[in-house]
């Protein structure tokens, strides 16, 4: 296995140290080759990590040496804003970040952004809509849009509340038991979820209406589910898998702070990722509760409540 042999050090003197040190990294190296094929997100191996005792920069290291490779989950945004052409022309070009202005249309691709029309987007000069080539789940894909979002605030875009966010998370090797969870699950987190966002993306909002009112046990197929919901203007759109292979969570409102926009994207990619193996059975009332958060991302949403507290 690769970047684990600097991990433990030690002063061998004695047979017996000499034993308890073997003993030790054969240990930490089964632990690590565990965590290496757990099918898990990069952000969950590394969190696996520092659980397991590894310093950051141990991390970074494996980081560097290729350990956390392998499948991952991808992603993608759809960023609603107003941002002039020309600007947003000039500090692309600027920070090396690769754009096209196009018709409207739904084409993947995975190395440029292109900015379409979007007509539900108005009250501005300039309406556009940003989406993101797929991304990887990992430093590379997060650096993108960070590139992206520095690009775009550069060019002085705006959003007003008739602009959403979207996130996309791959999921065409998601058998039809898991994807069916991850609409489960969102439905027993959403009167939670909703506290933590803007008032207008609340409830039975226009292009993000509730998934209260549906019942999924029912269902035994990814298609049950879109005929069980018929649209795709919910929270969770079940539509978005035909076409992109894509869950697509729509409830987000209209930003371009990159912090905001990354931990909702980590958001996503957890909840989808948990949802492979696990299903709540009951509503979930705190923050505090959502298991597959760390510390910081509860810190988070929980300061996104208290700013949003009596909204």
């Amino acid at each position: 296995m690769r970047g684990t042999g600097h991990l433990i050090r030690a002063g061998v003197r004695t047979p017996a140290t000499r034993s308890t040190l073997c003993s030790a990294m054969f240990d930490l190296n089964k632990q690590l080759a565990d965590i290496q094929k757990s099918g898990k997100s990069i952000i969950e191996k590394k969190e696996m990590c520092i659980k397991l005792g590894l310093r950051p920069r141990d991390v970074e290291y494996l980081e560097f040496t290729g350990f956390f490779e392998g499948k991952c989950l991808t992603f993608g945004v759809e960023i609603e804003c107003f941002a002039n052409p020309t600007q947003v022309r000039r500090f692309a070009s600027r920070n090396e970040l690769s754009i096209a202005y196009e018709g409207y249309n739904h084409r993947d691709n995975d190395h440029y952004y292109k900015f379409v029309s979007d007509s539900s987007v108005r009250g501005l000069a300039d309406p556009i809509e940003c989406v993101s080539p797929v991304l990887k789940d990992n430093t590379d894909g997060h650096g993108s849009l960070k590139k992206c979002l520095k690009t775009l605030n550069e060019a002085g875009a705006q959003v007003n509340e008739s602009c959403g966010l979207h996130v996309h998370v791959g999921v065409e090797e998601y058998t039809d038991e898991e994807y069916i969870n991850i609409f489960k699950n969102y439905q027993k987190l959403e009167l939670l979820i909703d506290s933590f966002m803007a008032p207008s993306r609340r409830g039975e909002c226009q292009w993000a209406r509730s998934l209260q009112r549906f019942d999924y046990d029912p269902c035994r197929l990814k298609i049950d589910v879109q005929a069980t919901m018929r649209s795709r203007y919910f929270k969770v759109n079940p539509e978005s898998y035909g076409r992109h292979k894509t869950v697509e969570f729509r409830q987000h409102q209209g930003t371009v702070n990159y912090k905001k926009i990354s931990m909702w994207v980590n958001f996503c990619l957890k909840l989808v990722d948990w949802s492979k193996n696990n299903t709540f059975t009951s509503r979930i009332d705190t923050i505090d509760d959502i298991p597959f958060l760390n510390d910081e991302e509860k810190r988070f949403f929980k300061s996104r409540k208290n700013h949003f507290q009596g909204a």
